[in-house]
């Protein structure tokens, strides 16, 4: 019966249905409240309610469900409490409560869902913490609470979870601190991104392989990450305090700036062996990029408005994706290293025209390329070297439809970008390598944009054999 939404109220009689094994009531927003005759339901396996942001409470012959394996009140955001009964259905697997926003607790007798493996809390703005009882929930393997802004802290019992695998708090802005004292055996990932309140660091498993703490306000890492033998991604936010934690210099695969005033960064960034991914997006003072580590793949500097320069170095890294879009200050020697600089993926930067060093290129989105006056045909694994120039439609507005994703087809075969590109008013370049099956003397390229707002005004191919050594 969903998207029945000016449905109010079902009869009594409804419960009469007592061999039912599914029920969808999604997008009944004017439903108030369900007859408690439903509780007869006893076979029911399956009992969604998405979107019911009119329904203020569940009848407590809800608990009658014994055998009810999924539950989801996705979108409730009415719902203030849930019954005690709801704790007799121990065979539950999985509980959606995702952006029940007034929910302000759950009731303790939630311990008793002892089959209970994924439970989802994810924007329910209003709780503030959990039941003690949760540490009964053995089985539990997934707990979501992302964006649970005012939710502080977790009981200690948190720590009888020997079966969770993956904790995701991002954006719970309250919180302080995590138990100590405790080691989740099968804790494998955990998400803390943009827990601005949390300073110190989370000591909760040693098996953690995933461990992002971007956005917070940890600025140190104990010795006791040695210890971490599965970490494998770490990410962190940048602060000049981090210097003091060198011994964790090759764990850190990830930096994040959550200062955007920043100026510079320091030199000793260089020094993290591991880093895979820098983000400067949004840091409009930052005027130069020092020397960065070899195992650098992705460099994100959107938007970073002042960037003049970067270290002579730059083009020496193999990056998989480089993006300077909005960056309209880079100076000629940045562009030049930018051109120079190999990606598996793509790069993005400002610019006006494609470089005449491209012997093929077209205006518009379309060209012909063949191979006369090359050394050697097009074979098997070719590489190839495009770029394209984007830039806005005369009649749409600045930020109107500014994102948008590039395909291609060469030889009528598609491919796709699947990267969304932020653009401004003026044009940007997009630069891209490929390494195709191909067997013919000529190529037709065409490239299409992911939305109406954008055009190809230029673009152009070259076999990454025959650029010249500067390019």
């Amino acid at each position: 019966m969903s998207g029945c939404s000016s449905l109010v109220e079902l009869p009594s009689s409804f419960g009469n249905m007592i061999h039912l094994l599914d029920l969808f009531l999604n997008g009944c927003s004017s439903l108030v409240k369900l007859p408690f005759s439903i509780g007869n339901m006893i076979d029911l396996r399956r009992l969604s309610l998405n979107g019911c942001s009119s329904l203020v409470e569940l009848p407590s012959s809800i608990g009658n469900m014994i055998d009810l394996r999924e539950l989801s009140l996705k979108g409730c955001s009415s719902l203030v409490d849930l019954p005690s009964s709801i704790g007799n259905m121990i065979y539950l697997k999985k509980l959606y409560l995702n952006d029940c926003s007034s929910l302000l607790e759950l009731p303790s007798s939630i311990g008793s869902m002892t089959y209970l493996e994924e439970l989802f809390l994810d924007g329910c703005s209003s709780l503030v913490a959990l039941p003690s009882s949760i540490g009964n929930m053995t089985n539990i393997k997934r707990l979501y609470l992302i964006g649970c802004s005012n939710f502080v802290e977790f009981p200690d019992s948190i720590g009888n979870l020997q079966n969770l695998q993956m904790l995701f708090l991002r954006s719970c802005s309250k919180l302080k601190t995590l138990p100590i004292n405790i080691n989740m055996k099968a804790l494998d990932e955990v998400d803390l991104t943009d827990c601005s309140s949390l300073e110190s660091f989370p000591e909760i498993s040693t098996n953690i392989s995933v461990l992002k703490l971007n956005g917070t306000a940890v600025a140190e890492i104990p010795h006791s990450i040695r210890s971490l033998s599965r970490l494998d991604s770490l990410r962190m936010s940048y602060c000049e305090n981090l210097r003091k934690s060198q011994h964790a210099f090759d764990c850190i695969t990830e930096l994040h700036f959550s200062d955007t005033t920043i100026q510079e960064i320091s030199p000793w960034v260089k020094e993290m062996s591991r880093l895979h991914t820098l983000v400067i997006r949004g840091c409009t003072k930052l005027v130069s990029l020092p020397e960065l580590p070899e195992s650098l793949a992705i460099l994100d500097a959107e938007n970073c408005e002042s960037l003049e320069r970067l270290d002579r170095s730059f083009n020496k890294t193999m990056f998989t994706e480089i993006n300077f879009l909005n960056c309209f200050k880079l100076n000629q020697e940045a562009r030049d290293l930018i051109i120079k600089t190999s990606t598996r993926a793509f790069t993005a930067f400002p610019g006006e025209k494609v470089p005449t060093y491209f012997t093929y290129r077209a205006i518009g989105r379309s060209l012909i390329m063949n191979s006369n006056g090359f050394e050697t045909h097009f074979s098997t694994d070719s590489r190839l070297k495009v770029w394209v120039l984007l830039v806005k439609k005369v009649d749409v507005e600045v930020g109107d439809r500014n994102t948008t994703s590039i395909s291609y087809h060469i030889n009528d075969k598609r491919d796709r970008l699947w990267k969304q590109f932020s653009l401004s008013s003026k044009g940007h370049l997009l630069v891209f390598e490929l390494e195709k099956a191909v067997s013919s003397n000529e190529l037709v390229f065409d490239f299409y944009l992911g939305n109406g707002g954008w055009e190809i005004k230029e673009c152009g191919v070259r076999p990454l054999e025959t650029l010249a050594p500067s390019c």
